[in-house]
């Protein structure tokens, strides 16, 4: 078994269907043509999105400097009514207040969150398409459909595929579900749904299933239903799974020692928001500072931002191609010159590219942080201002060649004593 792109664990794969497709060159130059204005329209978008990106970072940079300036640290062991509606920081025992249970397997734990995960082995569809471009500007695009056996947890609706006959999938009897504590506290402060939410699945951990508990399994599933390593197995054969076996597991968020940075509501705990809008609602398992969590916060901020730049700047190269798209699809008339316009084409799509976005990037800076952005200006015209004087100072201070001489004249020779 393997893994394939969508991380699902994967089973043997089946060859299926091959089709087989002609484009002809009056086609492929009508769609290139109607694909200029869909390039036009993502070239707009990837713009507008440079903008949306920048003063997101930059709103949530400041929310988050704004929110260190004012938040106060307090005891997780008092609800001061003195602090209503202030930014607080709290580092206490997140407490569930009660057990969770699975009602459909009585399943119970004492927990803050408890997380049913199941998947089920699915017939899935793969496509892959080949072309290949023929003299006069036509194209073959060959299509190979095939089925592979995999785990996952959404349902695959096997009613699309293309070929149908024996590869249909059964429906999932029974899906994953979370739920949280309703009573969940942060010492003295109560604890909802949007806080638990704060803490992620990375810090969730396995709940082991044991053999008292297989029995409510089995009694809904049969003797399909085991154990394996832990979780619950609904089939024959462990080592050679078939389509429709089942398999659960669950997760659980514990109570332990957790820090939030948020505004007191009450007897708990809502977004705090700045004074441009965003909110700042923060929160980490773990004893920390308020400082632990806004930095944090900003390094979260800066890799989302940088995650966004390199999509917008993809989806602004794809939107070049697309408009170059008709001179490639012109030069296809004789494959092999196709195939060097199609790379000179993407060459000049990451140059335009390149030529548009960075521009737009120090607009988008200029307009949310106009006096950043002169402060840095000033700084790189005053720089390069005092390296051109350096420059020229040195200049003048190496004499030419053939120049006066220490102790003489300028080119005379220099007497030498009897």
């Amino acid at each position: 078994m393997g893994t394939d792109s969508d991380g699902w664990s994967t089973g043997p794969t089946e060859g299926g269907d091959v089709t087989t497709e002609h484009i002809g060159f009056l086609e492929r130059l009508w769609q290139s043509i109607t694909g200029i204005l869909v390039g036009l329209a993502l070239i707009a978008a990837t713009i507008w999105g440079i903008f949306w990106n920048e003063g997101r970072a930059i709103g949530t940079t400041r929310a988050l400097n704004e929110g260190a300036g004012v938040t106060l640290t307090v005891a997780p062991t008092r609800v001061d009514p003195a602090n209503e509606g202030k930014l607080v920081h709290v580092a206490g025992d997140l407490r569930a207040g009660g057990r969770l249970t699975d009602g459909d397997f009585q399943i119970t734990t004492e927990a803050v969150r408890l997380v049913r995960k199941v998947e089920m082995y699915q017939w899935k569809e793969e496509q892959r398409t080949e072309t290949r471009s023929n003299a006069g500007g036509s194209q073959t695009r060959t299509t190979t459909y095939e089925y592979t056996r995999v785990w996952s947890d959404r349902p695959i609706d096997s009613s699309r595929f293309r070929r149908r006959d024996g590869h249909e999938n059964p429906a999932m009897t029974v899906t994953g579900r979370s739920q949280t504590a309703g009573n969940a506290t942060l010492g003295a402060f109560r604890a909802d749904s949007r806080v638990i939410g704060l803490f992620g699945t990375s810090t969730e951990r396995r709940l082991e299933i044991t053999d008292g508990q297989l029995r409510s399994y089995q009694s809904r599933f049969g003797s399909q239903a085991r154990l394996s390593d832990g979780n619950v197995y609904v089939g024959y054969d462990t080592g050679n799974p078939a389509v429709g076996d089942v398999r659960i597991s669950y997760t659980i968020l514990p109570e332990g020692p957790v820090t939030v940075v948020a505004r007191q509501v009450g007897q708990g705990f809502g977004p705090y928001q700045a004074s441009n809008g965003r909110e700042v609602f923060l929160g980490e398992t773990g004893t920390k500072t308020a400082q632990e969590l806004y930095a944090h916060a900003h390094e979260s901020n800066s890799m989302l931002t940088w995650i966004l730049r390199v999509v917008v700047l993809i989806a602004m190269w794809m939107g070049f191609n697309m408009i170059l798209r008709p001179f490639v699809v012109l030069a296809d008339v004789i494959p092999l010159f196709g195939s060097a316009m199609a790379a000179g084409a993407g060459i000049v799509a990451l140059a335009l590219t390149l030529v548009v976005a960075l521009p737009t990037f120090a607009i988008a800076w200029f307009w949310h942080r106009p006096i950043m952005s002169i402060i840095l200006i000033v700084v790189g015209i005053a720089g390069a201002y005092g390296l051109k004087l350096l420059g020229e100072r040195r200049r003048a201070a190496v004499p030419p060649a053939g120049g006066q001489a220490i102790g003489g004249q300028p080119g005379a020779p220099q007497q030498q004593g009897g």
